[in-house]
């Protein structure tokens, strides 16, 4: 499977096409993925507006991070996390890139990965994508510094 990065129609690869201080949206053709800031977190959500059909990324608020390696994983993989009993999000690494198991091969080993453990995006695998999330990352962290005025005139 090739980057959706590179080459390609306009309607084959992801585009980012918004970037706000609370959220970020990435299109390609009829399917949006956005992140955004929801309560202390982040979500992801994925949304097909030929269908109006909406679904999350993320279980429910997460870090930042986090949020867009889901994001990641979508965009660049076509993978979604899974969620383990405990309801933390994780992905297969096997040697091709991400990928959704369910059940354990010998033949094919894999390195789970637990999604919320990821703090920063130079925490991301190695086969993710880095450099087209760090605008999105460092414009969605950014928080607006408020001096107090002093009282004096």
């Amino acid at each position: 499977m090739t980057s959706p990065y590179g080459g390609g129609t306009s309607a084959d690869r992801w585009e980012r096409v918004w970037l706000a201080r609370t959220e970020a949206r990435w299109r390609r053709g009829p399917e949006v993925v956005e992140c955004f800031r929801f309560g202390d977190g982040y979500v992801a959500t994925v949304e097909y507006t030929n269908r109006s059909v909406r679904w999350q990324l993320t279980p429910g608020p997460v870090g930042l991070a986090s949020a867009l390696f889901t994001v990641a994983l979508y965009i660049q993989y076509d993978v979604t996390p899974q969620i383990d009993p405990d309801g933390r999000m994780f992905v297969a690494l096997a040697a091709d890139g991400p990928r959704q198991v369910f059940s354990e091969s010998l033949e094919e080993p894999v390195q789970y990965v637990y999604i919320d453990s990821v703090r920063t995006l130079e925490e991301l695998p190695g086969c993710l994508d880095t450099i087209s999330l760090e605008r999105a990352y460092s414009r969605l962290s950014y928080e607006q510094r408020r001096q107090l005025r002093s009282g004096r005139s």
